[in-house]
């Protein structure tokens, strides 16, 4: 078995409740709350960055294994919606993520895409699953 890899990111404070987080790679983003203490809505939630993180990472592997199985896809867009807990820590408790393909597609194969990659390949999606459910539905236009 291969040795584990490391990940890090650096967060930097900047005002209020706002903070910059750069990643390994040298990327920047602002994250901050929904209204911080002075009352700004300056940049998504570290929630609304979850649901990213698992959006982006499924969505990549799907455009990925569709090219490889040569289905001409000319867009895919996912909506991810989440529950949580009203009470803090306000845990995520179900994540559904909808796909939608747009091109001369084969169902199947677009079905089999997202199954391979929420079993298999994306990581995100299986850090999060032990302790949340993830649903998923796709359309193709």
């Amino acid at each position: 078995m291969a040795d584990k890899k490391n990940l890090s990111v650096t967060l930097k404070h900047l005002k209020g409740l706002t903070f910059a987080a750069m990643s390994e790679s040298g990327h920047w983003t602002v994250m901050d709350t929904r209204k911080d203490i002075e009352g700004n809505e300056g940049a998504p939630t570290p929630k609304e960055f979850l649901l990213m993180a698992v959006g982006g990472c499924t969505a990549m592997d799907v455009a990925s294994i569709l090219l490889k199985m040569k289905q001409p896809f000319t867009d895919i867009r996912l909506e991810v919606t989440a529950e949580y807990e009203p009470d803090p820590p306000n845990t995520v408790s179900d994540i559904h993520i909808h796909y939608i393909v747009k091109g001369n597609v084969d169902p199947e194969r677009v079905e089999h895409a997202i199954d391979l990659s929420q079993d298999k390949y994306c990581s995100v999606s299986a850090t999060l699953r032990p302790g949340v459910k993830i649903t998923k539905s796709f359309a193709i236009e």
